[in-house]
């Protein structure tokens, strides 16, 4: 005799969930708002605090990173991108790596599952778009400002006529993949975290080692990492742009 199955109810993994706010038709993740506010902040602070107590002699720890950070982005673009390089370039490299570390960080604080009150906005693919589209329209503007209509107009004159529309699709899911990259990276990491929640209370002692556990791994390594990628890639995008091989 063939035992019975039977069917237990699965449990529900909160995530992807927004306060919303409707205006005009239109949906606002209200956490995304005020968290990608928040990481703009810190990373304004962190950046001012630096320069204001940079020093010449002995550097504190927030200066050696900050200047490490620095200078690794002026040595990408430089070789990226070549002479000439826009002063607004380099600000641009450091920035965006702080600015998506602080997103990414906000993982580490528990603010609730139903939904997160500080869920890293790097988790929510409306960020994640508007980082595609800020982009996109400045290495465009560095192409055409660096070639002219030449930059636009390679795009329909580049042989083998097969290359073309790769080239105009590249302009796009380039940057696109990238960010939707950070985007499922950061994302899977608070399903992780619904996963560990979902454990038995009489498991409180390993899951609650396990949360921890995870948290420092996906902050202190995972969170940077990603971060390190997203400027780094879009530094060689720009680096694409100004290539006279385009």
């Amino acid at each position: 005799m063939t035992p019975a199955i039977v069917a237990l109810p699965a449990a529900s993994i909160s995530v992807g969930d927004h306060p919303e706010w409707h205006f005009l038709g239109l949906t606002f993740n209200v956490d995304t708002m005020y968290t990608t506010v928040l990481a703009a902040a810190l990373t304004v602070g962190l950046l001012w605090f630096v320069a204001r107590k940079a020093t010449s002699g002995v550097p504190g720890r927030l200066q050696i990173v900050t200047e490490l950070v620095l200078s690794q982005s002026k040595a990408y673009i430089e070789d990226a991108v070549g002479h000439d390089v826009p002063k607004w370039l380099v600000p641009l490299g450091a920035t965006l790596f702080f600015f998506i570390l602080f997103c990414n960080w906000l993982a580490w604080i528990p603010s609730g599952h139903h939904p997160e009150r500080l869920a890293p906005p790097t988790a929510d693919t409306n960020l994640v778009y508007a980082l595609t589209v800020t982009v996109i329209i400045l290495y465009t503007y560095l192409g055409v400002k660096r070639k002219g209509g030449r930059y636009v107009g390679d795009w329909f004159t580049v042989k083998p006529a097969i290359r073309r529309p790769i080239l105009i699709l590249e302009q796009v899911m380039n940057p696109l993949s990238l960010s939707l990259r950070l985007f499922g990276n950061i994302f899977a990491g608070g399903i992780m975290l619904g996963v560990i929640a979902l454990l038995p209370f009489y498991l409180f002692p390993l899951y609650g080692a396990a949360d921890f556990i995870w948290r420092l791994f996906d902050s202190g390594l995972i969170a940077p990492i990603q971060a390190f990628i997203y400027s780094f890639l879009t530094i060689l995008y720009f680096g694409f742009a100004t290539a006279e091989e385009h």
